[in-house]
């Protein structure tokens, strides 16, 4: 394994102060706003974050305007942007912040991970940059880096795994910027395929590059299978022409508002059973096309089906179109969401 010096972290952040990207987030020292932009960050493109960052701080300028939000407010701005686990913690932070901490984000990378939603990698990132913290931000980009500049060949199973070895590096004065450019470095250069290794400002330094194994590391363990899930989608609509909703109350997708889904419902039969089960009383109408929604360990393979209703369950509501577009919604069932909304606009 290679060992570094202060000469690559000098090296980084000359690149950096170059080559930095421009972010709306990019040199706010406001915590409430890093812890924002890091939350919305995780698992999703930065360019996708960038009008959602700005609309939620359009609607909630501070955390104590987000903790006194509706949480539905909260997930209908977030709608679209997936994990949806992530509103809800970033819901839950708020009030904890606001009404317990009088609006105060701990500066700790400790006292930030007893949030709800805030692990190793967000609490490095707020604690050294808001709070300059000498603490690493573990993520994926700064894992591959370090990972390949030390010629780390043992399996890691997490960024968090790195982290005695990170500590070292980060530099007693502006650790939030040199964590910023060790993330952009491996954003912008030290890619997980064909890394850009003649432009990268430390390829001297790195012991991957030297033996020519950069591109096999990090060395990762096996992907677990994705389970296969098939489901019946029923859109049902009353007689004056709305359509039935309800709110997921468990599981996945929790708090999102959905048409009616069923598991293993394979077929209309199956659909229809399911239904009658849940207490509507409904006709069928036809069956629309299939769609498919991929998550993390999850695949949805879906068929749609349209019914007509006379009764249906109090645990949930018909909408009219403007009614619909006011809810929050899963993006899995985007397709199913389309035909309703032309369904319901005639």
């Amino acid at each position: 394994m290679n060992r570094l010096d202060a000469s690559f972290t000098e090296a980084l952040l000359k690149w950096h102060s170059v080559a930095a990207r421009s972010f709306p987030w990019r040199g706010e020292t406001d915590a409430y706003k890093i812890w924002l932009s890091e939350i919305m960050l995780q698992q999703t493109r930065t360019e996708t974050v960038k009008a959602y960052y700005e609309r939620f701080l359009q609607a909630f300028p501070t955390v104590f305007h987000l903790a006194d939000a509706d949480e539905s407010e909260v997930l209908k701005l977030w709608e679209g942007l997936g994990y949806y686990s992530r509103a809800r913690n970033l819901h839950k932070t708020a009030k904890i912040v606001a009404c317990e901490k009088n609006g105060a984000f701990p500066d700790t990378m400790e006292g930030l991970k007893e949030l709800p939603g805030i692990g190793d990698y967000a609490a490095g990132a707020i604690a050294s940059i808001a709070f300059q913290r000498r603490v690493p931000a573990l993520d994926g980009n700064q894992a591959r880096v370090l990972a390949r500049v030390m010629n780390i060949e043992e399996v890691i199973k997490t960024p968090a795994h790195l982290f005695d070895r990170a500590l070292p590096l980060v530099p007693k004065e502006d650790p939030g910027e040199y964590n910023q450019a060790l993330m952009g470095l491996g954003a912008m250069i030290c890619t997980p395929q064909n890394p850009k290794c003649e432009s990268c400002p430390v390829h001297k330094m790195c012991a991957s590059f030297q033996k020519g194994t950069q591109e096999s590391l990090p060395k990762k363990p096996p992907k677990a299978d994705r389970k296969i899930e098939i489901r019946a989608v029923c859109m049902i609509f009353d007689e004056a022409g709305r359509v039935y909703v309800r709110k997921r109350d468990k599981g996945l997708l929790i708090g999102l508002w959905e048409f009616p889904g069923y598991t293993n419902a394979r077929c209309r039969e199956d659909a229809i059973a399911c239904l009658e089960e849940d207490g509507f009383e409904i006709s069928y109408i036809e069956t629309v096309k299939n769609a498919r929604h991929i998550f993390t360990h999850l695949e949805w393979h879906m068929t749609g089906y349209v019914f007509l209703c006379t009764r249906a369950p109090k645990n949930g509501q018909f909408v009219d179109y403007d009614g619909l577009g006011a809810l929050a919604m899963p993006t899995a069932i985007n397709a199913y969401r389309t035909i309703v909304k032309s369904r319901l606009k005639k």
